[in-house]
């Protein structure tokens, strides 16, 4: 069978060893779906209609090359927007998998999130709440330093709760739904330990106040414990400052901390510094360099360079006053440097030029030319001598 697409001819060539997927999922799943999440549900399906018993999520991680979390978080995609549905044990675990039918009029909403209706906020809190975390300033993250302290500072400014305590009653409205208990048995995973019901509260607030999908906050535990850091205290803060940056995706929060950690990076490579983390006080130059005056990475190390050259020893304070001087001078890119390196060339060759000419001008009006020469004429003078010692 040949089909005719403009230009391009698609040719298939049937063989028994096949796997009929639906086109609805083609049509409505697919093109919504990470990637990796696809591979996953295409090969499961595979699995299914074969009868391949011998599946398991160690072994669906060695297929792809991937960690157990990353294919979980496919299963629970998948039995978010309906297409699969999970079953689990006793003990919050996944021990079989059933392939939903999908229908014409089936809508996938992979934003859509359960309602809790006893917990929702007026709608002029919410827009208070919202206004609060867009007010924030933005901070940077590099090796898990605690930047979003400012953030729970700004809304209790404002009187807004950082953290909501649900209560008994709304927390078992969570525990009810699937995909709510399956994240915090994978949080418990990999705090190492199953959560007390204030961190449950916690996760809570991330997924139903912060709208973090199941998937985000997977990654977001997974992300502070390897870096250290298990308080939930600590992992709120760093929820704080990816919702004020409007991070609702791994994929949005991977490319996050990875322009933020370049960046850092690239500061201590210019500056010669090496096998330590950075400190406080000059993480706060960073993030007035890039938050604050919005500076390109290109100029900021063209910063620490200059500065490299002209004192031969790391500086952020001396870097500081290169950007400020720039940012006072309203100088955004490259060019904008040449330009101000041109302009103070030609402002020193003028400085030089009228120090020269003021040189001049002293040496002519100094003390010795100024005395009154006699008008001598010595030929004369040695003929006079000579005629009288005649």
């Amino acid at each position: 069978m040949v089909i005719f697409m403009n230009k391009l001819n698609l040719n298939i060539e049937l063989n028994k060893l096949s796997t009929n997927i639906s086109n609805i999922f083609i049509d409505k799943y697919m093109p919504l779906a990470n990637g990796e999440f696809v591979k996953v549900y295409i090969y499961l399906f595979k699995c299914v209609t074969n009868h391949q018993a011998d599946i398991s999520v160690s072994s669906l991680a060695d297929v792809f090359n991937q960690t157990e979390t990353d294919i979980l978080r496919a299963l629970r995609y998948w039995n978010k927007v309906g297409a699969i549905m999970l079953n689990t044990s006793n003990n919050n675990t996944i021990d079989s998998i059933t392939f939903c039918d999908l229908k014409e009029d089936t809508t996938c909403d992979i934003n859509k999130e359960p309602p809790i209706e006893s917990h929702k906020n007026t709608d002029d809190k919410i827009d208070e709440k919202k206004e609060a975390i867009n007010s924030i300033s933005h901070y940077s993250c590099n090796n898990m330093v605690d930047f979003a302290s400012a953030a729970g500072n700004k809304l209790a400014h404002l009187n807004i709760e950082t953290r909501t305590a649900y209560t008994p009653q709304q927390m078992k409205k969570f525990y009810a739904q699937d995909d709510f208990s399956m994240l915090l048995y994978a949080v418990g995973t990999y705090m190492g330990d199953s959560l007390n019901p204030s961190d449950a509260s916690t996760i809570a607030y991330f997924y139903d106040t912060l709208h973090f999908p199941s998937d985000l906050i997977e990654y977001l535990i997974e992300y502070c414990v390897t870096n250290g850091h298990k308080s939930m205290h600590y992992i709120q803060k760093v929820a704080l400052a990816w919702a004020e940056n409007g991070i609702s995706s791994v994929k949005q929060a991977k490319t996050y901390i990875d322009n933020h950690n370049e960046i850092t990076y690239a500061i201590l490579g210019a500056f010669g510094i090496k096998n330590r983390t950075i400190a406080k006080c000059e993480l706060d130059f960073i993030k007035k360099w890039t938050n604050v005056y919005h500076f390109s990475s290109d100029l900021i190390i063209e910063a620490c360079n200059r500065t490299m050259r002209k004192i031969h020893e790391p500086s952020f304070k001396y870097a500081d006053s290169i950007l400020t001087n720039w940012h006072n001078a309203n100088i955004k890119t490259q060019d904008d440097v040449k330009l101000d390196d041109q302009k103070f060339e030609q402002t020193q060759e003028n400085k030089n030029v009228k120090k020269k000419n003021t040189t001049i001008k002293a040496i002519a009006n100094n003390k010795f030319n100024n005395f009154h020469q006699r008008n001598t004429d010595i030929d004369s003078l040695e003929s006079a001598l000579l005629s009288n010692n005649g």
